[in-house]
């Protein structure tokens, strides 16, 4: 059996810069405009969506909002509230102390936190707004056109078990409160880094993350391999976290239904080759900004350069508005209108009866965003707009009342596998976990040579491959080979062998 793993990171720090001015509330005319915007360099965008963005300036211009004349002067961070007009009298009331007030509208609130203490409010969520510069995806990229089916692709959506969704909803609602630094959270974050770590051919990665100084529950992460393209990655996610003003938060549905499709998704794929590689991910502290997938996206691009060629969103999947027939409200920015295509266009072949729209969500928002600001495509299928579940953030998100519908779960869940195998390119051939000792690796950790030795006389062809999903080393060999790794970093790597059958293998280098 292959050796677990958990990549355990001392620190993680946002990679800010530093802009001074005012900061400012631009309304955007349509999306030329908006791309206008982005680019100007007297400009500092740190959020955007199809209407407004916020932004630092040296210069006001009278299509300027001025929000605070001392941009992050006194603090890290600006919060966006979603918050109806009919509820905003009290929420302002209920954090006066903690909060002032720069701008609301109908649906929103933006304000400038004076300490550690601001909550979301009641039934809503909140953005939080870092100084750093937000970007965009490019809109030139090519996604598969998706004219008939895939036999494949069809025997993964069909292997979807609604007793495996139902399972993973019923232990962490059980768990009663996932708040982002309860000790459930963090006894969930183990849960569901065990699952990962039993799919042998993932390697997990759990990221610490940070609130208002705070520790939180960390983001688990999990990478299958690609076996052409290595460094380019589709990833689907998910958050984990739940939030309730007073009392437990069990979050059956907001969102355990999206940790559900996550891990139902990598139980299947798992078991086969892709070109791209995969990555499933479950955020933390989404219910208090989207901290945990604004970490992690900011990491992948700032940090790791890495290219992300989609990001597929699960969040609230299960609730179902009495009367209707499942369907699915799709939500994205006109900069990722491409990939929203794209699922449509998956939808159509797949499930030709059922309904996919664009819609667009005033009251809230998901970690598609975090991604869409770090310069990747992420869309959000979601349930009805205008009729989701009315029992998130309280003691009723249960299965029953909120997640009625596990029907429309199951659904939602062979969306996202679909949406996933085709752009992952799925090449036809299954993974091998090495369970029957097909290939052996010796010594493991290994400081100098590595033996590879196959059961097989034929050709295998080796790829060792880092981390970072990158191919550090290309070898062909029969029977045995030594490598030698004295060149190589200390870290987790993979043996990767195409021949009669395709193998994965960890190793360690010391």
């Amino acid at each position: 059996m292959m050796r677990k793993f958990t990549l355990l990171l001392v620190a993680l720090c946002f990679s800010l810069q530093i802009f001074a001015g005012d900061f400012v509330m631009i309304n955007v005319k349509n999306q030329q405009n908006l791309q206008s915007i982005i680019k100007r360099q007297d400009i500092t965008v740190h959020y955007y969506n199809d209407n407004f963005v916020l932004a630092t300036v040296d210069n006001i211009t009278k299509d300027m909002i001025v929000l605070d004349e001392d941009s992050f002067s006194s603090n890290e961070a600006y919060y966006i509230i979603y918050c109806s007009s009919d509820n905003q009298q009290e929420y302002i009331e209920r954090e006066k102390n903690n909060a002032d007030v720069l701008y609301k509208n109908a649906d929103i609130l933006i304000v400038k936190p004076l300490n550690d203490k601001l909550k979301p409010a009641k039934n809503d969520g909140m953005i939080s707004i870092f100084n750093k510069r937000a970007k965009m995806a490019s809109s030139t990229r090519d996604f598969p056109l998706v004219t008939e089916e895939n036999t494949d692709v069809r025997n993964f959506i069909n292997q979807v078990e609604i007793e495996n969704l139902t399972a993973t909803v019923e232990y962490l609602q059980s768990l009663g409160n996932r708040l982002y630094n309860s000790p459930k959270a963090y006894e969930a974050s183990e849960w569901i880094l065990e699952q990962f770590d039993n799919m042998e051919v993932l390697a997990t990665e759990t990221r610490p993350v940070e609130y208002q100084g705070e520790p939180s529950s960390p983001n688990i992460i999990a990478i299958q391999y690609g076996t052409k393209y290595p460094d380019e990655y589709v990833v689907c996610g998910s958050h984990y976290d739940s939030y309730n003003w007073s009392g437990d938060c069990p979050g059956a549905d907001d969102n355990a239904t999206g940790v559900a499709t996550v891990l139902e998704t990598a139980r299947i794929l798992s078991q086969y080759e892709f070109d791209r590689s995969i990555i499933y991910c479950t955020f933390s502290a989404e219910e208090v900004g989207l901290i945990g997938s604004e970490l992690y996206a900011s990491y992948c691009y700032d940090t790791l350069g890495m290219d992300i060629v989609a990001y597929f969103n699960n969040d609230m999947n299960g609730y179902l508005n009495p009367g209707d027939d499942i369907h699915i409200d799709l939500i994205y920015p006109n900069s990722a209108e491409t990939l929203g295509n794209y699922y449509i266009n998956v939808a159509s072949v797949y499930f030709p009866e059922m309904e996919v729209v664009r819609k667009y969500l005033s009251g809230g928002d998901s970690d598609h965003t975090s991604f869409n600001l770090n310069g990747y495509m992420g869309i959000f299928p979601f349930e009805d707009v205008d009729n989701y579940s009315p029992y998130i953030h309280t003691d009723n998100d249960l299965i029953g009342p909120s997640v009625n519908s596990f029907e429309m779960s199951q659904r939602f869940t062979q969306m996202n596998i679909a949406s996933v195998a085709h752009m992952a390119m799925y090449g036809g051939e299954s993974v091998t976990e090495n369970t029957n000792n097909i290939i052996s690796i010796f010594p493991n950790p290994v400081k100098d040579i590595l033996t590879i030795t196959s059961v097989s006389n034929n050709l295998n062809e080796v790829h060792i491959v880092n981390a970072l999903g990158q191919i550090v080393k290309e070898i062909t060999f029969e029977g045995q080979t030594e490598v030698d790794v004295k060149d190589l970093k200390s870290g987790i790597y993979f043996v990767m062998i195409s021949g009669d059958s395709n193998i994965v293998e960890k190793f360690i280098v010391e």
